[in-house]
């Protein structure tokens, strides 16, 4: 380099080391607005010292400058509930989405799908199956004849036993009448086997309950139970045959007791089943009772997969699982499969049971709002396969109430007779 270039990097050196060092500068926080106790003003305004020529550059700042030796910031408390983002790399959204899948979006727990999954992995697998679908399973004799006498109910036939139809006609309200004049729906010789014909008009003020429920967005789930379906099931308790051999108990916030009965306890759903229908216990039961021993575990004894008084010494029977309209229906199979599996996995351990390759074909009833549907669950050395389903009725005429009454009569039956 020549000395010449040399002369004039050093004259533009000088020029650049002669700007005044006597201008006053405060380096800008840059965490100013997190000062709770001095905020900045709501219009940030930029103050020139007089001092400075037009011909000079204002002095800032480096943009990401920052004040070192101040410490770390300590924020206010509210500030702290949250931990900070990892500064690891996202996952890709596959994988976030699959996760996501996994877990119930209120719970944590196991979303309906996984817990289906879960239980067909499992040993002596528990699975699904549409009727007549006989590709990897077979309907038992069992399970055909019952499935083939709810589906008269579902289709209106012999759900009546009126000796006088025409004395029930004016309690009717509209359109109705022409439905409980069809001829095949009324069978008093056959109907009246399994209890009596509720009163039309409770029958007619549930159905009105479950309009007002209905109505926009609906109501609460609690709100169904209370005021259409448990009364529903109370009313065809109360009619049927056998009212006094049987009870209804409500197992909503009961919890499966020793909790190995299940297949896992992994990501299980809290809530399980909402009602059960019960044996009250007869003289011979009362004797078994005493000489009953609790399980492992088990704190104390019961003929069930729940040691709840009163139920723990009555029988179990009947399940039924209800669900508000507005809830999914996948929710309410994989509750009520995981409650009846630990439930026939209480049984086998109790002395006299039938194997399972003798196992009779259970009822299963899951009410989703208005409508009710029958599942059936049978049970061999390989595998439990849940039968699904038949659309018995619903609740938003009472022709259609009339058909749940009489498939809850015909369960009560079986209960008591099988």
């Amino acid at each position: 380099m020549s000395p010449a270039s040399l002369a004039e990097i050093s004259v533009w050196i000088d020029a650049v080391d002669s700007i005044p060092q006597d201008v006053p500068y405060t380096p800008t926080d840059r965490f100013a607005h997190d000062n709770y106790e001095n905020p900045r003003p709501a219009k940030k305004r930029r103050i020139m010292d007089a001092s400075y020529g037009d011909d000079l550059e204002t002095p800032r700042p480096p943009k990401r400058s920052r004040d070192v030796a101040a410490g770390p910031r300590i924020l206010p408390p509210s500030l702290h509930q949250f931990e900070p983002p990892s500064p690891r790399r996202t996952e890709p959204d596959a994988a976030v989405s699959d996760t996501v899948s996994l877990e119930s979006h209120n719970s944590g727990r196991l979303s309906p799908t996984k817990q289906l999954q879960a239980l067909e992995d499992s040993e002596n697998s528990l699975v699904f199956c549409n009727f007549h679908d006989h590709e990897e399973n077979e309907e038992c004799v069992d399970v055909m004849r019952m499935r083939d006498m709810i589906r008269e109910f579902a289709d209106g036939i012999g759900i009546l036993g009126y000796d006088d139809l025409e004395e029930v006609i004016p309690l009717i309200l509209g359109a109705e009448c022409k439905r409980f004049r069809y001829s095949w729906a009324n069978d008093p010789g056959q109907r009246l086997l399994y209890g009596s014909m509720p009163s039309m008009r409770r029958l007619q003020e549930l159905v009105t309950a479950g309009w007002r429920h209905d109505r926009g967005t609906g109501t609460s789930e609690d709100d169904w139970n209370a005021n259409v379906q448990y009364p529903l099931i109370k009313l065809a308790h109360k009619t049927s045959k056998y009212a006094g051999q049987l009870a209804v108990h409500g197992v909503k916030t009961v919890k499966l007791d020793p909790p190995w009965l299940a297949r896992t306890t992994e990501g299980l759903p809290k809530h399980v089943i909402d009602y059960i229908v019960t044996l009250k216990p007869d003289t011979p039961a009362k004797q078994a009772w005493r000489e009953l021993t609790p399980l492992s575990q088990a704190k104390v004894k019961s003929w069930n997969h729940i040691t709840r008084d009163p139920v723990r010494s009555h029988p179990i029977a009947i399940n039924i699982e209800t669900k508000g309209p507005n809830k999914s229906w996948t929710d309410g199979k994989p509750q009520i499969a995981i409650w009846t599996d630990a439930w026939l996995n209480r049984l086998s351990y109790l002395p006299s049971v039938p194997t399972a390759a003798s196992c009779p074909a259970i009822p299963l009833l899951i009410a989703q709002g208005h409508d009710w549907h029958l599942l059936i669950i049978s049970r061999t050395e390989e595998k439990t396969t849940i039968w699904e389903q038949v659309a018995v009725g619903s609740t938003r005429t009472c022709f259609d109430a009339m058909k749940v009454v009489a498939v809850l009569h015909w369960c009560m039956w079986w209960a008591e007779t099988v």
